[in-house]
């Protein structure tokens, strides 16, 4: 075999380092987890009174349904008005907690939105709020919300580190011990995408055991984290062990959340790295199960490479290359470790199928990424990986060490002993083929102490020992359950004979309550037929009686439908009088009585117009006298009106003097108000008061009365008109001079026919 050809195992080996991309499931999501938890809520909600557990009860269903998988733009709106909600009622009741709680979730909505500039800056809103008000726990979960605002990658993984930390203190200051092991667990996570896996170790490890000390029973996201980590390290036994444990307690929770998709995935990456296809193919393929029910892209995305990846080193290369095809077009990689790890995953194949020709625009994309990314980000592992291996194969040996030590610093730096145990072989082959046996003898060494210490034969007998373990497990739940099946078969045997002799018994009892049935039936049907005649003579008096007041209504209208028409006819008769005399006297008597007439006429067309046959309403009322008198006196330059009118209802008897009385205030303001051409305003007011006190007040800027004015000494026509029909009211009426004359009449609204007349 020509030196300069990697074997087949170690380029797989090479494929594997983008398969340690996490997407870390926190444990520190909503309170309500189930649907019927959220219609426990739900109903509990309806009897709560306003109260901070009402505020705290929408919260947590926002959080729900912002949570729900799919994300769906109805569960998006459904939590935001939830949310809305919430807010409203803490700052009624004044809830500082729970108002700067429902300012996180808004955050949280919107970034779900993809409106992460609006999210950050309520989260800032928050910090300086919790901070000014000494609220930790609040300030903790703000720096936790700034924190899922960042990615998992360079400068933004440091963020999310930092905001991450101070969430950690300020939990260790409240005693919040579930946050604490949350907070370590995911910081685990995130310095193990750094590279520092002995230190994400440590973390990890101390999440466990703040979860013990609490009795927390859901530790699979625990379990996972350490897996993925031990596997980063090169401790495969270990990550087996972690990963059979994760997937267990899962199935003991019934996690069925992305984090099962997590688990599943390390699982498989344990499976791939000690070469066991069958059961790799078996953790991957449901996982990608998982990923897509819950339409998340990021999880799919590394699902499908690994898919692809271990379909390649089954040399099943056309189902690997269509599974990243398909990838790259229904989820377009966001992310540059996914951006990377496609043209890797790909160039490596081509080059394994000697179609070079078809692995180079590949291979140009990593090296342009090679000189863009920092020397220190964790993809340069595998960009390096690339290089190498074109180098080696194009025979550019010189070319090749200054790569292969940068090579080795990263893999140290990271503690990766897998990846360093690969490249140390693949420096030997490479002193080898430029003819330096002792320097390929000492790299080989190192191959072997490295790979032995992953592969060796202790460990090996440890594997199969835990994987032992977990299936002898299994099959114990299995046949307990298939014990559980068997003693309900033999209870449902034992029960069949007492059912048999019940079943008897209850055929004749329900013979005899058939039989007594029918009777009930046949009394109940003759009492039916005298019901029936009974309510045919009063269906028969009910229509007479519609037909009646129906009759009796059309009637009504049509009376006042007369009357209207008597009032305008005697109108157009006095209008042919007036113009016949040239008396000024008779000619403003016409034109007053005209005025008056006018006002009932509109009484009663309206009326006659309206459902209500009873009562009028008076704001229309006024409106429309007014519009009149306007037209009549031609007013529109020089007297403004100003209306202030309730919503309300007279009957007949009371419309009728309101009306006259208001025609005649409105005609002596506008004649005698404002002489020698003056402008101002008249003002009318109609409200009504306690007790059903109605009061209508004209008042005007004009010149007022004279001081020596007695109003009972008064001989003028409409002065007596006004007193007769107040007294008719059974009011009273007041007036005098304030910056002009103010008139005021009060009276009681008759209730007697209040509501009207309804059509039927």
């Amino acid at each position: 075999m020509r030196t300069h050809k990697l074997k087949l195992s170690y380029i797989y080996g090479l494929l594997m380092i983008g398969l340690m991309m996490t997407y870390p499931v926190s444990l520190m999501g909503q309170q309500i987890k189930t649907a019927a938890e959220a219609e426990q809520c739900k109903k509990q909600l309806q009897k709560t009174e306003p109260s901070r557990r009402k505020v705290d009860l929408l919260t947590e269903l926002g959080a729900y349904y912002l949570n729900l998988k799919g994300e769906l733009k109805a569960d998006l709106n459904t939590a935001s008005n939830y949310q809305r909600q919430s807010i409203s009622l803490a700052n009624v009741i004044g809830y500082p907690k729970g108002i700067l709680k429902n300012m996180i979730l808004q955050g949280d909505i919107l970034r779900e939105s993809g409106d992460k500039n609006h999210s950050r800056g309520l989260y800032e809103q928050v910090i300086s709020l919790a901070r000014k008000q000494n609220l930790n726990e609040q300030l903790a979960e703000a720096d936790l919300a700034m924190a899922n605002l960042f990615g998992n990658e360079g400068i933004d993984l440091d963020k999310k580190i930092s905001f991450s930390e101070q969430a950690l203190s300020l939990y260790q200051v409240t005693e919040n011990k579930v946050q604490q092991a949350n907070i370590l667990k995911d910081l685990g996570d995130y310095y193990t995408l750094k590279g520092q896996s002995a230190h994400a170790i440590k973390l990890l490890d101390a999440s466990l055991a703040v979860y013990q000390s609490i009795r927390f029973k859901e530790l699979q996201g625990v379990y996972n984290n350490l897996c993925y980590t031990s596997i980063k390290l090169g401790n495969l036994s270990h990550a087996l062990e972690y990963g059979l444990m994760a997937e267990k307690t899962a199935e003991k929770n019934g996690d069925t959340t992305l984090q099962r998709c997590s688990i599943l995935k390390h699982l498989g990456l344990t499976y791939f790295y000690l070469r066991n296809n069958d059961k790799t193919l078996a953790c991957w393929t449901e996982a990608k199960k998982i990923a897509e029910g819950y339409q998340d892209a990021g999880y799919t995305q590394t699902v499908l490479a690994n898919l692809a990846t271990l379909l390649t080193r089954m040399k099943r290369f056309d189902e690997g290359i269509a599974l990243l095809k398909e990838l790259e077009i229904k989820y377009p990689p966001a992310d540059i470790q996914m951006k990377v790890r496609i043209p890797y995953i790909l160039f490596n194949t081509y080059y394994d199928l000697k179609e070079y020709k078809k692995a180079a625009p590949y291979y140009k994309l990593l090296v342009d990424f090679h000189h863009k990314l920092p020397e220190d980000d964790v993809n340069q592992i595998y960009l390096y990986r690339s290089i190498i291996k074109k180098l080696v194969y194009d025979k550019q040996y010189s070319k090749v060490v200054s790569y292969l030590q940068e090579h080795e610093k990263q893999t140290l730096e990271q503690k990766n002993i897998l990846a360093l145990s690969q490249l140390h072989q693949l420096w030997a082959n490479v002193d080898s083929a430029t003819n330096k046996p002792w320097s390929a003898l000492m790299h080989y060494k190192t191959y072997k102490r490295l790979s032995d210490s992953v592969y060796n034969q202790e460990k090996n007998q440890q594997l199969m020992g835990l994987e032992i373990e977990y299936q002898t497990e299994k099959k114990d739940r299995d046949i307990a359950l298939l014990n559980q099946r068997n003693q309900l078969q033999q209870v449902r045997i034992e029960n069949q004979t007492s059912l048999r002799y019940i079943f008897i018994a209850v055929l004749i009892i329900a013979g005899l309550f058939l039989a007594l049935v029918y009777n009930r039936y046949r009394l109940r049907e003759q009492s039916n037929l005298v019901m029936q005649e009974k309510q045919k003579e009063i269906n028969g008096q009910n229509d007479l009686l519609r037909k009646i007041l129906s009759e009796k209504e059309w009637l009504l209208r049509e009376i006042h439908h007369r009357v209207k028409n008597n009032l305008q006819i005697v109108i157009s008769l006095l209008n042919t009088q007036s113009a016949y005399l040239e008396n000024p006297d008779a000619l403003t008597a016409i034109k007053n009585s005209q005025n008056r007439m006018h006002a009932m006429s509109l009484i009663h067309q309206k009326l006659y117009q309206s459902d209500n046959l009873a009562e009028i309403d008076m704001a229309w009322y006024i409106r429309k006298l007014v519009e009149y008198m306007i037209e009549c006196f031609g007013l529109e330059q020089k007297i403004k009106f100003d209306l202030t009118t309730d919503y309300i209802q007279l009957d007949v008897a009371q419309a009728v003097p309101l009306g006259l009385i208001l025609n005649e205030a409105i005609s002596n303001a506008i004649k005698y108000a404002f002489p020698t051409g003056r402008t101002g305003t008249i003002r009318v007011s109609f409200v009504l008061g306690h007790d059903d006190t109605c009061v209508l007040t004209i008042s005007d800027n004009g010149i007022g009365l004279p001081e020596d004015f007695v109003a009972e000494d008064t001989e003028s026509l409409g002065m007596s008109l006004m007193t007769g029909l107040t007294s008719q009211l059974n009011g009273k009426i007041s007036m005098w001079n304030d910056d002009g004359l103010t008139m005021e009449i009060s009276f009681t609204k008759h209730l007697e026919l209040s509501g009207g007349l309804i059509a039927v």
